[in-house]
């Protein structure tokens, strides 16, 4: 009876040793290299054992810790298992004004506990990780007088931060526009507003250091409307197939509808928006000086066919049928004209894009570029380094064209604005370029 009574709590023990969770939770979270007054952390709970059962989370400094985080799941009996993992959010706004935190070093402690083994043996695993807290937002000094500009226009601020390592730019509306560095805490920020954004769209110069305190900085401008054309635009059954017919052969995403009317109106709303969408990733990213120092050029020899941000209505067997907005110059020369680089810069892309058929698009630093569509042929390469008046590729009409032209489209900060400003000598020289050579020694006009 022994040796059966000794075989029982044999087997019990092997049982038991083997699903005992020897395992400790484990955190894993990605540290920031500063944390601000409005801080958030992610952070990943995992135990592969008997899983977790609350989780804790300190802020300690000058050896006083404070709860800020916890979260309970309740004890789990032996023959079940706790949460095997969790993401949680550690943020400012969680705990508010109760803990007091001075500018130095923090300890932030996480500490999780698992399900134990029999309800008494856990165990527990404890996190602990130094980093600088900043409350201190950056400051900023505008370097510059009075700015104008006008719907679908732009404009160039020049600023100083306070700060290094900061990020920072100019806000308009709901579009963000980066600035760049060019020599000391100076920053320059080529900035748009958006044809359709009213003249009393809000605008600030904006700053956030590495650990996420953010300014905003008024400074001094004035915005004015601009009134743009409207045009109607018949369409007729061999213009239709004409444009129709190049876009299915040269794009996968686009399918045949019902009627090539229907067709039609799917390229020129939804694939127009996807070609957009496109472009946006395209110019997402640019180089960090400019890459030009003249005004830019018009294609040479041409007759401007349609402008900026006309608004056409397109007209079949006398119905409007569709409403869209031209962000671009068409400009008409002879049948496969040269087509010059409006000024230096860098290709970025030449390929066939959407609604633009075959498509150039050059970078000329600080988020500016430069779009030439419809192109029959192309003479550069992605990479490669243009200067102004380079030939770039020869007009056409492939893509969403009846004819053979140039669509010219100027980009900033992926706002398409109108090209008319950067083609003016006046304007580009006192809105742009002088800022671009102004030295930093300068007394300060606006600042918070």
């Amino acid at each position: 009876m022994k040796w059966i009574v000794g075989l029982i709590g044999a087997l019990v023990v092997i049982v038991l040793l083997w699903h005992w969770d020897f395992a400790k939770p484990v955190v894993q979270w990605e540290e920031p290299s500063a944390l601000g007054r409005n801080f958030e952390i992610s952070m990943d709970v995992a135990d592969e054992g008997r899983g977790i059962r609350n989780i804790q989370v300190f802020l300690r400094q000058a050896e006083k810790s404070t709860l800020v985080f916890s979260k309970e799941y309740g004890a789990a009996p032996p023959w079940k298992k706790g949460p095997a993992n969790d993401q949680i959010l550690v943020s400012a706004s969680s705990f508010g004004e109760e803990v007091s935190l001075v500018e130095g070093s923090l300890d932030v402690v996480v500490e999780v506990t698992d399900q134990p083994n029999l309800w008494f043996f856990g165990r527990k695993a404890v996190n602990v990780r130094t980093i600088p807290y900043d409350a201190t937002p950056p400051r900023v000094a505008t370097l510059t007088g009075q700015h104008y500009l006008r719907q679908g226009g732009s404009e160039a601020v020049l600023y100083r931060v306070l700060e290094d390592g900061a990020r920072s730019g100019v806000q308009v509306g709901n579009r963000s526009f980066q600035g760049y560095r060019i020599q000391g805490q100076d920053y320059l920020c080529l900035f748009a507003l958006a044809y359709d954004q009213p003249p009393d769209t809000p605008i600030h110069i904006w700053a956030e250091d590495i650990a996420g305190n953010r300014t905003e900085s008024r400074f001094q401008h004035k915005t004015f409307s601009r009134t743009f054309r409207t045009s109607r635009i018949g369409l007729s059954d061999r213009l239709i197939d004409a444009v129709v017919r190049d876009i299915l052969l040269n794009n996968t995403n686009v399918a045949e509808k019902e009627t090539p009317l229907d067709t039609f109106l799917d390229i020129n709303g939804r694939f127009r928006e996807v070609t957009n969408r496109r472009l946006e990733e395209l110019t997402s990213a640019s180089a960090d000086r400019l890459l030009w120092d003249q005004p830019f050029l018009q294609l040479s020899n041409s007759k401007v066919e349609s402008r900026f941000a006309d608004h056409r209505i397109y007209v079949y067997d006398g119905k409007e049928v569709d409403r869209q907005t031209h962000l671009g110059f068409d400009l008409a020369s002879v049948a496969q004209s040269p087509i010059e680089a409006s000024n230096g810069g860098t290709v970025i892309y030449a390929d066939s894009l959407g609604i633009y058929g075959n498509t150039v698009v050059l970078d000329h630093g600080l988020g500016l570029f430069s779009l030439y569509g419809h192109l029959s042929s192309f003479e550069v390469d992605e990479g490669q380094s243009v200067s102004r008046g380079d030939t770039v590729g020869a007009t056409g009409q492939t893509g969403l064209a009846a004819g053979d032209h140039l669509h010219f489209s100027m980009i900033l900060g992926n706002v398409q604005v109108t090209p008319l400003e950067w083609w003016d000598p006046k304007w580009v020289e006192e809105h742009v370029l002088s800022k671009w050579r102004t030295e930093s020694s300068h007394t300060p006009g606006t600042s918070n």
